[in-house]
Protein backbone atom coordinates (compact mmCIF):
# COMPACT_ATOMS: atom_id res chain seq x y z
CA UNK A 1 0.00 0.00 0.00
CA UNK A 2 3.09 2.08 0.71
CA UNK A 3 4.36 1.43 -2.44
CA UNK A 4 1.28 2.11 -4.58
CA UNK A 5 0.55 5.55 -2.58
CA UNK A 6 4.01 6.84 -3.30
CA UNK A 7 3.62 6.06 -7.11
CA UNK A 8 0.65 7.57 -6.91
CA UNK A 9 1.98 10.72 -5.01
CA UNK A 10 5.21 10.72 -8.15
CA UNK A 11 2.34 11.08 -10.42
CA UNK A 12 0.90 14.00 -8.75
CA UNK A 13 4.29 16.02 -8.69
CA UNK A 14 5.86 14.85 -11.93
CA UNK A 15 2.18 16.15 -13.22
CA UNK A 16 2.75 19.49 -15.62
CA UNK A 17 0.12 21.44 -14.78
CA UNK A 18 0.54 20.69 -10.81
CA UNK A 19 4.61 21.63 -11.28
CA UNK A 20 3.57 24.88 -13.39
CA UNK A 21 0.83 25.65 -10.41
CA UNK A 22 3.78 25.55 -7.99
CA UNK A 23 5.77 27.93 -9.53
CA UNK A 24 2.86 30.44 -9.92
CA UNK A 25 2.10 29.83 -6.16
CA UNK A 26 5.58 31.00 -4.78
CA UNK A 27 5.02 34.64 -6.78
CA UNK A 28 1.50 34.58 -5.31
CA UNK A 29 2.72 33.59 -1.86
CA UNK A 30 5.81 36.14 -2.68
CA UNK A 31 2.92 38.88 -3.37
CA UNK A 32 1.07 37.73 0.01
CA UNK A 33 3.79 38.20 2.06
CA UNK A 34 5.11 41.66 0.54
CA UNK A 35 1.51 43.21 0.83
CA UNK A 36 0.42 41.46 4.15
CA UNK A 37 3.99 42.09 6.30
CA UNK A 38 6.18 44.37 4.10
CA UNK A 39 3.30 46.92 2.97
CA UNK A 40 0.92 46.24 6.04
CA UNK A 41 0.23 49.34 7.78
CA UNK A 42 2.52 49.43 10.64
CA UNK A 43 5.44 48.27 8.11
CA UNK A 44 4.71 51.06 5.92
CA UNK A 45 3.76 53.88 8.26
CA UNK A 46 7.27 53.00 9.65
CA UNK A 47 9.09 53.93 7.27
CA UNK A 48 7.71 57.41 7.83
CA UNK A 49 8.39 57.40 11.19
CA UNK A 50 11.80 56.70 10.77
CA UNK A 51 12.17 59.64 8.26
CA UNK A 52 10.72 62.04 10.75
CA UNK A 53 13.40 61.47 13.15
CA UNK A 54 11.17 58.83 15.29
CA UNK A 55 11.58 55.21 16.66
CA UNK A 56 9.77 52.83 13.41
CA UNK A 57 7.85 51.17 15.54
CA UNK A 58 6.80 50.93 19.34
CA UNK A 59 7.82 47.08 20.12
CA UNK A 60 10.08 48.03 22.72
CA UNK A 61 7.94 50.66 24.32
CA UNK A 62 4.68 48.25 24.31
CA UNK A 63 7.08 45.44 25.83
CA UNK A 64 8.59 47.76 28.65
CA UNK A 65 5.61 49.93 29.22
CA UNK A 66 2.08 48.95 28.14
CA UNK A 67 2.44 44.90 28.32
CA UNK A 68 0.49 43.17 31.31
CA UNK A 69 -2.77 43.82 32.79
CA UNK A 70 -5.32 46.55 31.28
CA UNK A 71 -6.41 48.56 33.24
CA UNK A 72 -7.56 52.44 33.27
CA UNK A 73 -4.60 54.03 34.29
CA UNK A 74 -3.24 52.21 31.48
CA UNK A 75 -4.94 52.93 29.15
CA UNK A 76 -4.60 57.10 29.98
CA UNK A 77 -0.70 56.24 30.02
CA UNK A 78 -0.93 55.49 26.41
CA UNK A 79 -3.22 58.13 25.41
CA UNK A 80 -1.49 60.86 27.22
CA UNK A 81 2.10 59.46 25.50
CA UNK A 82 0.32 59.54 22.13
CA UNK A 83 -0.83 62.77 22.53
CA UNK A 84 2.88 64.06 23.06
CA UNK A 85 4.55 62.22 20.69
CA UNK A 86 1.34 63.68 18.18
CA UNK A 87 1.82 67.19 19.37
CA UNK A 88 5.78 67.21 18.95
CA UNK A 89 5.66 66.39 15.43
CA UNK A 90 2.76 68.28 14.44
CA UNK A 91 5.22 70.98 16.30
CA UNK A 92 8.30 69.87 13.34
CA UNK A 93 5.67 69.43 11.04
CA UNK A 94 6.44 65.42 10.84
CA UNK A 95 4.23 62.93 9.82
CA UNK A 96 4.05 60.20 12.42
CA UNK A 97 1.62 57.31 12.86
CA UNK A 98 1.68 54.44 15.00
CA UNK A 99 -1.45 51.70 14.71
CA UNK A 100 -1.09 50.74 18.76
CA UNK A 101 -1.39 53.91 19.27
CA UNK A 102 -4.45 55.13 17.31
CA UNK A 103 -6.61 52.03 17.45
CA UNK A 104 -6.51 52.85 21.08
CA UNK A 105 -7.26 56.24 21.37
CA UNK A 106 -9.78 55.75 18.60
CA UNK A 107 -11.69 53.18 21.35
CA UNK A 108 -11.43 55.19 24.09
CA UNK A 109 -11.98 59.05 22.59
CA UNK A 110 -14.86 58.08 20.37
CA UNK A 111 -14.48 60.86 17.76
CA UNK A 112 -17.73 61.51 17.59
CA UNK A 113 -17.77 62.38 21.14
CA UNK A 114 -14.60 64.27 21.03
CA UNK A 115 -12.43 65.39 18.27
CA UNK A 116 -8.88 64.84 20.44
CA UNK A 117 -6.99 66.14 16.87
CA UNK A 118 -9.26 68.97 16.20
CA UNK A 119 -8.45 70.14 19.76
CA UNK A 120 -5.27 69.38 19.69
CA UNK A 121 -4.37 71.38 16.86
CA UNK A 122 -6.53 74.33 18.21
CA UNK A 123 -4.59 74.31 21.45
CA UNK A 124 -1.12 74.10 19.27
CA UNK A 125 -2.04 77.51 16.84
CA UNK A 126 -2.45 79.40 20.46
CA UNK A 127 0.91 77.84 21.77
CA UNK A 128 -0.11 75.75 24.20
CA UNK A 129 -0.36 71.97 24.82
CA UNK A 130 -3.23 69.61 25.51
CA UNK A 131 -2.56 67.96 28.53
CA UNK A 132 -4.45 64.16 29.38
CA UNK A 133 -5.88 65.52 32.21
CA UNK A 134 -8.48 67.55 29.74
CA UNK A 135 -9.51 64.46 27.75
CA UNK A 136 -12.57 62.40 28.66
CA UNK A 137 -11.31 58.80 27.92
CA UNK A 138 -13.55 56.53 28.01
CA UNK A 139 -13.35 53.68 30.89
CA UNK A 140 -12.95 49.88 30.06
CA UNK A 141 -16.66 48.80 31.82
CA UNK A 142 -17.82 51.58 29.60
CA UNK A 143 -16.41 49.29 26.33
CA UNK A 144 -18.56 45.94 27.00
CA UNK A 145 -15.46 44.03 27.91
CA UNK A 146 -15.70 40.50 28.13
CA UNK A 147 -14.74 39.29 32.37
CA UNK A 148 -12.94 36.46 33.20
CA UNK A 149 -11.43 35.77 36.56
CA UNK A 150 -7.94 37.11 35.70
CA UNK A 151 -7.55 41.02 33.82
CA UNK A 152 -7.02 41.17 29.97
CA UNK A 153 -3.74 41.17 29.02
CA UNK A 154 -2.02 43.83 26.14
CA UNK A 155 0.55 42.99 24.36
CA UNK A 156 1.68 44.07 20.29
CA UNK A 157 -1.18 42.48 18.80
CA UNK A 158 -0.85 44.33 15.68
CA UNK A 159 1.36 42.38 14.16
CA UNK A 160 -1.03 39.50 14.87
CA UNK A 161 -3.74 41.05 13.06
CA UNK A 162 -1.69 41.18 9.98
CA UNK A 163 -1.20 37.77 10.38
CA UNK A 164 -4.91 36.93 10.58
CA UNK A 165 -4.78 38.75 7.75
CA UNK A 166 -2.07 37.09 5.70
CA UNK A 167 -3.38 33.24 6.54
CA UNK A 168 -6.74 34.36 5.08
CA UNK A 169 -5.30 34.91 1.95
CA UNK A 170 -3.14 31.90 2.13
CA UNK A 171 -6.61 29.63 3.26
CA UNK A 172 -7.61 30.58 -0.45
CA UNK A 173 -4.75 30.04 -1.93
CA UNK A 174 -4.63 26.49 -0.61
CA UNK A 175 -7.70 25.45 -1.45
CA UNK A 176 -7.40 26.20 -5.21
CA UNK A 177 -4.21 24.31 -5.07
CA UNK A 178 -5.31 21.55 -3.37
CA UNK A 179 -8.56 21.40 -5.46
CA UNK A 180 -6.42 21.64 -8.90
CA UNK A 181 -4.45 18.49 -6.88
CA UNK A 182 -7.04 16.23 -6.04
CA UNK A 183 -9.20 17.17 -9.27
CA UNK A 184 -6.14 14.82 -10.71
CA UNK A 185 -6.81 11.64 -8.28
CA UNK A 186 -9.39 9.91 -11.21
CA UNK A 187 -10.08 11.67 -13.70
CA UNK A 188 -5.68 12.20 -15.26
CA UNK A 189 -6.62 8.61 -15.55
CA UNK A 190 -9.87 8.35 -16.64
CA UNK A 191 -8.90 10.84 -19.12
CA UNK A 192 -5.65 9.22 -20.67
CA UNK A 193 -7.77 5.58 -21.02
CA UNK A 194 -6.02 4.35 -18.08
CA UNK A 195 -8.80 2.73 -16.17
CA UNK A 196 -9.18 0.19 -18.75
CA UNK A 197 -5.72 -1.31 -17.80
CA UNK A 198 -5.30 0.01 -14.39
CA UNK A 199 -8.80 -1.89 -13.30
CA UNK A 200 -7.69 -5.44 -14.36
CA UNK A 201 -4.62 -5.63 -12.78
CA UNK A 202 -4.46 -7.19 -9.08
CA UNK A 203 -5.02 -4.29 -7.28
CA UNK A 204 -6.78 -2.01 -9.75
CA UNK A 205 -10.55 -1.90 -7.85
CA UNK A 206 -9.37 -1.91 -4.04
CA UNK A 207 -5.54 -0.64 -3.06
CA UNK A 208 -5.06 1.07 -6.12
CA UNK A 209 -8.28 3.42 -5.13
CA UNK A 210 -7.55 3.41 -2.00
CA UNK A 211 -3.73 4.60 -2.65
CA UNK A 212 -5.25 6.96 -4.87
CA UNK A 213 -7.69 8.54 -1.79
CA UNK A 214 -4.39 8.68 0.48
CA UNK A 215 -2.52 10.35 -2.13
CA UNK A 216 -4.81 13.01 -2.31
CA UNK A 217 -5.20 13.97 0.92
CA UNK A 218 -1.03 13.66 1.74
CA UNK A 219 -0.56 16.06 -1.33
CA UNK A 220 -3.24 18.44 0.52
CA UNK A 221 -1.53 18.16 3.79
CA UNK A 222 1.70 18.57 2.74
CA UNK A 223 0.88 21.83 0.67
CA UNK A 224 -0.67 23.16 3.60
CA UNK A 225 1.58 22.89 6.49
CA UNK A 226 4.38 23.56 4.34
CA UNK A 227 3.32 27.04 3.07
CA UNK A 228 1.84 27.85 7.04
CA UNK A 229 5.52 26.59 8.38
CA UNK A 230 6.92 29.45 5.54
CA UNK A 231 4.37 31.37 6.64
CA UNK A 232 5.28 31.56 10.21
CA UNK A 233 8.84 31.56 9.17
CA UNK A 234 8.30 34.33 7.51
CA UNK A 235 5.84 36.56 10.30
CA UNK A 236 8.25 35.65 12.76
CA UNK A 237 11.22 36.99 11.00
CA UNK A 238 9.63 40.36 10.24
CA UNK A 239 7.42 41.42 12.96
CA UNK A 240 7.77 41.14 16.84
CA UNK A 241 5.59 38.32 18.18
CA UNK A 242 5.54 38.91 22.01
CA UNK A 243 2.37 39.78 21.65
CA UNK A 244 0.92 35.81 21.18
CA UNK A 245 0.51 35.60 24.91
CA UNK A 246 -1.93 39.11 24.84
CA UNK A 247 -5.79 38.63 24.73
CA UNK A 248 -7.61 38.45 21.80
CA UNK A 249 -10.21 40.92 23.57
CA UNK A 250 -7.60 43.40 23.82
CA UNK A 251 -7.19 43.72 19.88
CA UNK A 252 -8.39 46.90 19.34
CA UNK A 253 -7.93 46.83 15.64
CA UNK A 254 -10.84 43.83 15.25
CA UNK A 255 -12.71 45.20 19.07
CA UNK A 256 -13.48 41.52 19.92
CA UNK A 257 -14.45 43.12 22.91
CA UNK A 258 -16.71 40.74 23.91
CA UNK A 259 -15.61 37.62 22.86
CA UNK A 260 -16.93 35.12 25.37
CA UNK A 261 -13.58 32.84 25.47
CA UNK A 262 -10.26 33.39 27.62
CA UNK A 263 -8.02 33.26 24.78
CA UNK A 264 -4.98 34.97 23.61
CA UNK A 265 -3.52 35.22 19.77
CA UNK A 266 -1.93 32.57 19.91
CA UNK A 267 -4.65 30.04 20.99
CA UNK A 268 -6.75 31.94 18.05
CA UNK A 269 -4.45 31.25 15.93
CA UNK A 270 -3.90 27.14 16.43
CA UNK A 271 -7.68 27.35 16.42
CA UNK A 272 -8.27 28.69 13.26
CA UNK A 273 -5.37 27.04 11.63
CA UNK A 274 -7.42 23.68 12.66
CA UNK A 275 -9.94 24.64 11.67
CA UNK A 276 -8.93 25.40 7.89
CA UNK A 277 -6.78 22.26 8.11
CA UNK A 278 -10.12 20.53 8.32
CA UNK A 279 -11.94 22.73 5.86
CA UNK A 280 -8.93 22.05 3.76
CA UNK A 281 -9.76 18.04 4.29
CA UNK A 282 -13.60 18.87 2.97
CA UNK A 283 -11.82 20.58 -0.32
CA UNK A 284 -9.84 17.80 -1.22
CA UNK A 285 -12.66 15.14 -0.39
CA UNK A 286 -15.17 17.21 -2.73
CA UNK A 287 -12.25 17.70 -5.43
CA UNK A 288 -11.50 13.64 -5.29
CA UNK A 289 -15.29 13.20 -5.87
CA UNK A 290 -15.69 15.83 -8.64
CA UNK A 291 -12.86 13.57 -10.35
CA UNK A 292 -14.86 10.00 -9.32
CA UNK A 293 -17.54 11.52 -12.09
CA UNK A 294 -15.60 14.08 -14.46
CA UNK A 295 -13.64 12.87 -17.35
CA UNK A 296 -10.96 15.45 -17.97
CA UNK A 297 -8.83 17.00 -15.08
CA UNK A 298 -9.26 20.69 -16.20
CA UNK A 299 -13.50 20.35 -16.06
CA UNK A 300 -12.97 18.48 -12.48
CA UNK A 301 -11.10 21.35 -11.08
CA UNK A 302 -13.03 24.16 -12.52
CA UNK A 303 -16.08 22.49 -10.99
CA UNK A 304 -14.22 22.05 -7.46
CA UNK A 305 -13.30 25.40 -7.76
CA UNK A 306 -16.62 26.56 -8.00
CA UNK A 307 -18.23 24.20 -5.35
CA UNK A 308 -15.79 25.79 -3.15
CA UNK A 309 -16.51 29.29 -4.06
CA UNK A 310 -20.74 28.71 -4.37
CA UNK A 311 -21.46 28.68 -0.53
CA UNK A 312 -20.08 32.24 -0.74
CA UNK A 313 -22.06 33.36 -3.99
CA UNK A 314 -24.93 32.10 -2.12
CA UNK A 315 -24.57 33.61 1.03
CA UNK A 316 -24.61 36.97 -0.35
CA UNK A 317 -28.32 36.02 -2.83
CA UNK A 318 -29.52 34.69 0.63
CA UNK A 319 -28.45 37.28 3.52
CA UNK A 320 -30.29 37.34 6.07
CA UNK A 321 -32.57 34.26 4.97
CA UNK A 322 -32.87 30.58 7.11
CA UNK A 323 -30.31 29.34 4.41
CA UNK A 324 -28.05 31.10 4.74
CA UNK A 325 -27.37 29.87 8.41
CA UNK A 326 -26.18 26.92 6.52
CA UNK A 327 -24.11 28.10 4.39
CA UNK A 328 -21.66 28.90 7.12
CA UNK A 329 -20.38 25.55 7.44
CA UNK A 330 -18.81 25.41 4.04
CA UNK A 331 -15.17 26.16 4.81
CA UNK A 332 -14.95 29.76 2.14
CA UNK A 333 -16.31 30.95 5.28
CA UNK A 334 -13.25 30.74 7.30
CA UNK A 335 -11.01 32.71 5.25
CA UNK A 336 -11.74 35.86 7.41
CA UNK A 337 -11.04 35.22 11.06
CA UNK A 338 -12.66 38.06 12.76
CA UNK A 339 -15.66 37.18 10.53
CA UNK A 340 -15.17 33.79 11.84
CA UNK A 341 -14.46 34.33 15.48
CA UNK A 342 -17.47 36.74 15.53
CA UNK A 343 -19.94 34.06 13.70
CA UNK A 344 -18.70 31.47 16.46
CA UNK A 345 -19.61 33.92 18.92
CA UNK A 346 -22.91 35.04 17.80
CA UNK A 347 -26.11 34.06 19.48
CA UNK A 348 -28.84 33.50 16.74
CA UNK A 349 -26.41 33.39 13.68
CA UNK A 350 -25.34 29.63 14.51
CA UNK A 351 -27.03 26.43 15.79
CA UNK A 352 -25.16 27.03 19.64
CA UNK A 353 -24.41 29.85 22.08
CA UNK A 354 -21.03 28.62 23.01
CA UNK A 355 -17.69 29.06 21.38
CA UNK A 356 -16.21 25.44 21.76
CA UNK A 357 -20.00 24.31 20.73
CA UNK A 358 -19.86 25.41 17.47
CA UNK A 359 -16.70 24.24 17.03
CA UNK A 360 -17.26 21.10 17.41
CA UNK A 361 -20.18 20.81 15.47
CA UNK A 362 -18.67 22.49 12.48
CA UNK A 363 -15.49 20.27 13.19
CA UNK A 364 -18.09 17.09 12.58
CA UNK A 365 -19.44 18.69 9.81
CA UNK A 366 -16.36 19.22 8.00
CA UNK A 367 -14.75 15.63 9.27
CA UNK A 368 -18.00 13.72 7.93
CA UNK A 369 -18.18 15.38 4.92
CA UNK A 370 -14.82 14.26 4.71
CA UNK A 371 -15.30 10.70 5.07
CA UNK A 372 -18.79 10.87 3.42
CA UNK A 373 -17.71 12.28 -0.07
CA UNK A 374 -14.22 9.87 0.14
CA UNK A 375 -16.24 6.78 0.49
CA UNK A 376 -19.06 7.85 -2.59
CA UNK A 377 -15.39 8.57 -4.46
CA UNK A 378 -14.39 4.93 -3.81
CA UNK A 379 -17.56 3.35 -4.36
CA UNK A 380 -17.91 5.25 -7.66
CA UNK A 381 -14.83 3.60 -8.70
CA UNK A 382 -15.23 0.66 -7.28
CA UNK A 383 -18.18 -0.02 -9.65
CA UNK A 384 -16.88 2.01 -12.30
CA UNK A 385 -17.43 0.35 -15.99
CA UNK A 386 -15.58 0.07 -19.52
Amino acid sequence: MMKLTQFELSKIGKNRTVMGALVVSLFILFGIFYVGYHYSQENFSARDNVEAGYPAKLDKSIKEKYSGDLTDEKVKEIVSDYMEIWQDAKTDSALVFYPFYWDIQSTFIPRKNYDLFLVMLDKLENGQRLSVEEVPIKKIDDNDFQNFDKPLQLGNYVPWTDLYKVIGNLYILISVLVALVCSLVFSDDTSRNMNQILFTTKYGKSKSLISKLLAGISASTCLFVAIHIINFITFALMNDISGWKSSIQTNFAMKLFDFPMEWNHLQVFLCIIGLQFLGILFVAATSVLVSSFVKTPLSSFATATGLYLLPALLMQAFKGNIVSKYLYFFPINQANVKNMLVLLSSEGDFFRTRVVSNLLLLSLFLLVSYVFFNFIAYRRMKVWRF
